[in-house]
């Protein structure tokens, strides 16, 4: 193979690996460019004769020069292992796919994973981390809780429980000065841990805003999409609607509870007795109720938001004077709508 390589960077490469640095790939042959050829190519051969040694890739697959080393035919993992560094995060699981980011400030090491795939799944998370104890950093909830962890090999293992393509941090800090709550919560994000307990069913009243097109008030016999409405005020709509309902609560309420909203299009902030207890934007569309419910007469509202392009194509039906948006994204009449409201079922579960 002709492997061609700029004659400043293989100038670069030996100064490196003099030093101490540690190289892995094929000899290149010729420069990649052509200036002063042919005396560049010449250059090229000459250092990199020093550098690759008499490597072949097959019986010689590593050349010492200087301080450092330069490999071929090794793979990269394997000259790391050789060396002694373990990869920077590792899972178990069979038919588990925990994929990562590693961000390094100088306070911490922030790990962000997430689920790839559309079911729960158990896992042991490793990091090459040491000599700090970790964090889980909850985006949806906000909270951050000390999990169970040991050292192994010199890197931390965490036992971690994630729902359909559910994401956390997992956060090292320098020291450990920061208050963080206890772990009751984080301990039930696993949907197939959670039992439901009661499903609220039957009617719920809608309230849309008028000046966005939508009805004021309407009546829902059950949940449903609103693209899927007869009423066009409905099906087009984009923007806030408010989901109300009353409802008793059938169970024992020292326990911990959850408000699982099963699909929300897109988001929604959940607000229980006046209270707002906070905005779920992605799965588990979930949000703890504990300490709020009551046993009789619960007030539920829940705002939801849907995305634009329903009341853009709603808009691409009509003449000028009647639409309500004004953009330079084009739509037509015919595009499909997306899948807009609380799509359910709304489950109160318990751990």
């Amino acid at each position: 193979e002709d492997i061609r390589m700029p004659l400043p960077v293989v100038k670069k490469l030996k100064a490196l690996v003099k030093s101490g640095a540690v190289v892995i790939g094929p000899m290149p042959q010729k420069d990649s460019g052509l200036n002063n050829y042919p005396e560049c190519d010449k250059d090229i051969k000459k250092i990199a004769s020093e550098l690759w040694g008499g490597i072949n890739g097959k019986e010689t697959k590593v050349n010492h020069f200087g301080k450092g080393r330069v490999f071929t035919g090794v793979s990269i993992r394997n000259v790391l292992l050789k060396e002694g560094i373990q990869p920077d995060f590792e899972h178990s699981g069979k038919g588990v796919w925990i994929d990562f980011i590693h961000r390094t400030t100088k306070d911490e090491e922030i790990y962000f994973l997430t689920n790839r795939y559309p079911k729960p799944a158990h896992t042991e998370c490793i990091f090459r981390v040491k000599g700090r104890t970790p964090e889980i950093w909850d985006a949806v909830t906000g909270s951050i809780v000390k999990p169970v962890f040991k050292v192994v090999d010199g890197r931390i293992s965490i036992p971690l429980e994630f729902g359909s393509f559910q994401s956390m941090f997992i956060v090292f800090p320098k020291s450990e000065t920061r208050p963080v709550q206890n772990n009751k919560g984080w301990l039930y994000q696993d949907t197939s841990v959670l039992k439901p307990l009661q499903e609220l069913t039957g009617s719920w009243q809608v309230k849309f805003d008028p000046l966005w097109g939508g009805p004021e008030s309407v009546e829902f016999n059950s949940l449903l999409d609103w693209s899927t409405h007869r009423d066009e005020r409905i099906k087009y709509y984009s923007g806030k609607a408010v989901y109300t309902k009353r409802f008793d609560l059938d169970q024992e309420k020292d326990k911990a509870l959850f408000l699982d909203l099963g699909v929300v299009k897109n988001i929604a902030e959940v607000i229980l007795n006046g209270k707002s207890l906070g905005v779920v934007w992605t799965s588990p569309w979930r949000i703890d109720i504990s300490g709020f419910v009551k046993q009789k007469d619960n007030l539920l509202e829940i705002e939801v938001i849907n995305l634009w392009p329903n009341r853009l194509i709603g808009d691409a039906g009509l003449p000028k004077e009647k639409k309500l948006t004004n953009t330079n994204i084009q739509f037509k009449k015919t595009d499909a709508l997306l899948p807009s409201g609380l799509l359910g079922p709304v489950i109160i579960k318990s751990a």
